[in-house]
């Protein structure tokens, strides 16, 4: 489906303009997120309001962009579509490649993300290759 490799690259595009709008506007209003931690739900508003503090987080460890490297779909039914992406963040100092996964929910021309898997904790893996400080016991 090509509408998925668009939305994608619109994603990573939004991303690196640091468009917290346009990239919020990516997800349902209500979605669900995984990670090492666990799962949670999250409004999309508390998504809009993070996005510009990790911006500025990043900026202080030399963040300059981020790159989709692969977007691999499954169809899992006429409305749901499983993307497996590779994402590869470029820091001064650093890349770091990151997988994610993700359920899109399509409905006509609307795709809308209600599923995000963040395979790997990325403030333990900016920890673990020395980008930010080792948390104290």
């Amino acid at each position: 489906m090509e509408a998925i490799e668009t939305f994608f690259r619109d994603f990573e595009k939004y991303t690196n303009q640091n468009d917290a709008d346009r990239l919020t506007s990516l997800y349902a209003d209500t979605f669900m997120t995984a990670d090492p931690s666990g799962a949670r739900f999250v409004q999309a508003t508390d998504l809009r309001a993070f996005i510009p503090k990790r911006k500025q987080l990043f900026a202080t460890l030399g963040y300059r962009s981020t790159t989709l490297v692969s977007v691999h779909q499954t169809k899992l039914d006429d409305r749901y579509v499983l993307v497996r992406t590779e994402w590869v963040l470029h820091f001064d100092r650093d890349q770091i490649a990151l997988p994610s996964t993700y359920i899109v929910q399509v409905s006509g021309e609307v795709l809308k993300i209600v599923f995000y898997l963040n395979h790997e904790n990325i403030m333990t893996v900016l920890r673990d290759r020395g980008l930010l400080p080792a948390e104290k016991p």
